[in-house]
């Protein structure tokens, strides 16, 4: 019995496991003789254990190792509160006792120095530490208590202060580990607690004194208000007397001028006085069994009839 026939190889079988094996081999040697440096990042080349180059972001080419070695830095900037003598007591110029708290902002900026001067960050914070302790207790000892704490903010000198120590520290700490330090802030300002007790009785007392003088004034102006109040009202009191007696003078006045009449015709009178007490009488709903010869229903009778009879009698003569 004959093989089978072998089925020929097709051209191109193994292409793309070439492609595959080209692409690895690139990204491969990419990562040998390249490296990427981020935004928030610099780096340092060295060559042969020699720095060479400071790196900017961005893609770069090397030689690999051990030829070349790339070391990265944050150049980020970081707060630190120091490591020693952090909230320690100390003492102003009047020699009283404070804790104050600093916080320094700083990054790394000069790499080779950097680099050169410290094997790991935690040796330039540890001088970094130290000069703030140092720079804090001669800034503070050279001012008053008052001018660190204080209720009016004009006697207070707290920006003054950071300002000198930052001048103390920053230069010093370029110079020889390359950080740069760009703020100085008081995280924390207290009394330490054997002082508290007595600050709090001297507010207290202060407080007190404060509102005894604004009771006094109060009760000043209160008074002074109501000595005002008094002499307006005496003045209203007079000129409303006076109005009303220049009112009732001319009241009396017009009442003269119709005494005067009904003088000259006392039945008119006698008659209109006895319409007003009816009226007044009868204003509301109301049932009266009255005498009509009573005053003032007589006028409901014959006599009104007489006296208007009598009216015009005389009025014709």
């Amino acid at each position: 019995m004959k093989d089978a026939p072998k089925p020929e190889k097709k051209k191109g079988y193994y292409l793309p496991t070439i492609l595959l094996g080209i692409i690895v081999a690139a990204i491969f040697l990419l990562a040998i003789f390249t490296y990427q440096v981020p935004a928030t990042e610099r780096a340092l080349v060295l060559t042969m254990g020699k720095i060479t180059k400071e790196a900017e972001p961005g893609l770069h080419l090397r030689l690999p190792l051990p030829f070349q070695q790339v070391i990265r830095y944050d150049i980020r900037k970081r707060p630190f509160d120091g490591n020693i003598g952090h909230l320690e007591e100390t003492t102003t110029r009047d020699q009283k006792q404070v804790v104050i708290g600093l916080n320094v902002i700083y990054r790394i900026k000069d790499l080779k120095r950097f680099k050169e001067a410290a094997p790991k960050l935690e040796t330039a914070l540890g001088y970094l530490g130290g000069r703030m302790r140092t720079a804090k207790a001669a800034v503070v000892g050279k001012y008053d208590y008052d001018q660190l704490i204080n209720t009016d903010p004009e006697l207070m000198k707290i920006e003054q202060m950071r300002a000198e120590i930052l001048e103390m520290i920053a230069p010093d700490v370029m110079e020889k580990y390359g950080l740069e330090v760009s703020d100085v802030l008081f995280s924390s300002i207290g009394v330490p607690e054997k002082t508290a007790a007595a600050i709090a009785s001297r507010m207290k007392q202060e407080r007190e004194t404060e509102a005894a003088r604004k009771r006094d004034e109060g009760k000043t102006k209160a008074e002074e208000i109501r000595t005002l109040a008094n002499t307006e009202k005496s003045k209203m009191i007079t000129q409303a007397q006076a109005k009303a007696k220049a009112l009732m003078a001319e009241g009396d006045a017009e009442a003269a001028s119709y005494y005067a009449v009904f003088t000259k015709e006392p039945e008119l009178a006698t008659f209109l006085r006895k319409l007003q007490a009816m009226k007044k009488i009868l204003s509301s709903k109301s049932t009266l069994i009255l005498s009509t010869e009573s005053a003032p229903f007589d006028v409901l009778n014959g006599t009104s009839d007489s006296f208007a009879v009598e009216k015009t009698s005389s009025e014709k003569k």
